[in-house]
């Protein structure tokens, strides 16, 4: 799966904040202005891309290992690549590797790099024993800009998994949030006025989605109308109801029911109830005034209230 990114933020944005820039539990910390242009892969192997908004970028590749590499090897591997591709296009290159001092019985887990040619770049590459992955990840930059300090410190956040074993973290555009272990990514838009991430797993699916200039969406009416007239509008035959209630320090709007077609619908009347065929729905949805946009997480299932609430427990929308 590969998705391309259209979504940037402003250049006066850049430094003043870090967001997280996260795509299946692997991501890292990055200044306010810099946004997601390339992700592809999914949990075994994959790769993220996030660019400034003067030229700089973090790349992060990670793949899934069946034992504990040469992180050294590994290192000087990649390093010899990196001049290859600069001989090629006539470039003089100069790099680096920060070994450990440490015997062959205690070899690294943890590794630097650096390299400079039309660009210059600080690299780091990790291994991870509980996950079993090879992260490697490079900050980069125009040659004639230093951005040394602040590559390290996006570089000491580059992570590939959570606090919370059961969860997956995932940061997109200043949007983070994470899902139940075992939801698979199956549909992605990101795009400057939507977002919306699509998830599926054994207990059904989740999607959660941010819309932007929520100020414009929301008049005259407010959010009960969009939600009703807009949010909703997408389900075919829902039966349910919505109630507003306290999400933290946003008022926020919870609904409840079931979603089918005519037929499903035609069946419940003879029933004279609701058949366990019928999918289940339930949503959170809240207005983020300090960010100007709306976010909903809305989930389809057996029983997909309990995991709806507890993925947007995890939101952080501001």
């Amino acid at each position: 799966m590969r998705t391309e990114a259209r979504d940037r933020r402003r250049p006066e944005d850049a430094g003043r904040a870090k967001e997280l820039a996260c795509w299946n539990g692997v991501g890292a910390r990055v200044p306010r202005g810099w946004g997601i242009v390339a992700v592809s892969g999914e949990n075994r192997e994959g790769y993220l891309r996030v660019d400034g908004p003067d030229g700089e970028a973090i790349e992060v590749r990670w793949k899934r290992a069946r034992r504990r590499p040469d992180l050294e090897k590994v290192a000087e591997e990649y390093l010899r690549q990196v001049q290859k591709h600069g001989r090629r296009r006539k470039l003089e290159f100069a790099t680096g590797l920060e070994k450990s001092g440490r015997g062959d019985m205690e070899k690294p887990s943890d590794l630097r790099f650096h390299w400079q040619a039309e660009r210059r770049g600080w690299g780091r590459l990790f291994y991870c024993r509980d996950c079993r992955r090879t992260v490697i990840s490079q900050v980069s930059c125009p040659e004639g800009m230093d951005i040394g300090p602040l590559a390290q410190d996006v570089l000491d956040s580059v992570a590939d998994h959570g606090l919370d074993p059961e969860m997956v973290r995932w940061g997109v555009y200043g949007l983070e949030f994470e899902v139940p272990k075992g939801f698979r990514l199956v549909r992605s838009r990101l795009m400057s006025g939507f977002m919306s991430l699509n998830f599926r797993g054994r207990q059904g699916r989740v999607i959660v989605e941010r819309w932007g200039l929520a100020d414009t969406l929301l008049e005259p009416e407010g959010m009960l109308t969009w939600h009703s007239r807009e949010y909703l509008s997408e389900l075919k035959m829902f039966v349910g109801e919505t109630s507003a209630i306290e999400w933290g320090e946003h008022e926020a709007l919870e609904t409840q029911g079931y979603e089918g077609g005519l037929r499903r619908l035609k069946s419940a009347v003879r029933a004279l109830g609701l058949p366990s065929r019928m999918e289940k729905f339930a949503s959170v949805a809240w207005h983020c005034a300090p960010s100007n946009r709306i976010v909903g997480v809305r989930g389809f299932g057996a029983a997909p209230a309990e995991w709806v609430r507890r993925v947007a427990a995890t939101v952080r929308c501001h």
